[in-house]
């Protein structure tokens, strides 16, 4: 089974700004932090060697990975463990930086919540010999303004506040070992860049196109919305609800 990689080394002055000082991470959605349900949903999925990609000044955070975490890992015969950024890397950086023997990479954003497949997604990965895959789905986006369409100058149509359907990135990806070697050490580097880097080096960039529930949780609006799309799909996002609460 390859590593993951839980990206939390952003400062998450979005999320403090509507949810007050704790980190993104620490968050709980319906009770559960952010950074545990994606720890349960790995170790749920067979998943047993984690790290959680930290920026150092997060005391909290590291301390809930040193602690609780870890505890949750142990008990699923798993390890955890930080990596603490001694600079920002950005949203793909510490893929190249991690010292990683198995491959490929998976790596998953903390807040993101999805019941996307990850074993289906690494294998499919694999059958396709990407260099680097990104998990993509369809969301839907509800214009607030009213839309024409014009011909030849006359309004035909008259459409207001349309939805449209957007195939968008759903924050999780895994790289191939040829692909983390193009990434700098110890510089911030983010999904973009180094998506063009690998098209202009010709490498395989695909796409895992899924269906499961997402929501990436990035403010108080977005925590309500991901607890009531929790709540319609209980069973899907809790496969692996911890019985030590108290423990950690």
């Amino acid at each position: 089974m390859c590593t993951a990689l839980v990206m939390a080394g952003g400062r998450s002055e979005r999320m403090r700004l509507t949810t007050g000082r704790i980190h993104k991470a620490l968050v709980p959605v319906l009770g559960v932090p952010m950074i545990e349900r994606n720890l349960l949903a790995l170790l749920a999925q067979g998943f047993r060697n984690l790290v959680v990609a930290v920026n150092p000044q997060e005391r909290e955070v590291i301390e809930y990975v040193r602690g609780r975490g870890a505890n949750l890992a142990k008990l699923q015969g798993a390890a955890l463990r930080c990596y603490e950024e001694e600079v920002s890397l950005g949203t793909i950086g510490a893929a190249g930086d991690l010292e990683c023997r198995s491959e490929p990479l998976l790596v998953v954003n903390v807040d993101n919540l999805s019941t996307l497949n990850l074993n289906e997604f690494v294998q499919h990965h694999q059958h396709v010999a990407a260099a680097l895959s990104i998990a993509t789905h369809f969301e839907p986006f509800r214009i607030p303004f009213g839309e024409i369409v014009v011909r030849d100058g006359l309004i035909t149509e008259y459409r207001e506040k349309p939805t449209f359907s957007v195939h968008l990135s759903s924050g999780t990806y895994v790289l191939s070992e040829r692909a983390r070697s193009y990434i700098p050490k110890k510089c911030r580097t983010d999904v973009p860049g180094l998506f063009a880097l690998l098209r202009e080096r010709g490498e395989r960039v695909v796409s895992f196109e899924h269906h499961a529930p997402w929501i990436d949780v990035n403010d108080a609006a977005s925590l309500e919305r991901a607890e009531q799309l929790i709540q319609q799909n209980i069973e899907e996002f809790e496969p692996l609800l911890p019985q030590d609460s108290n423990e950690g």
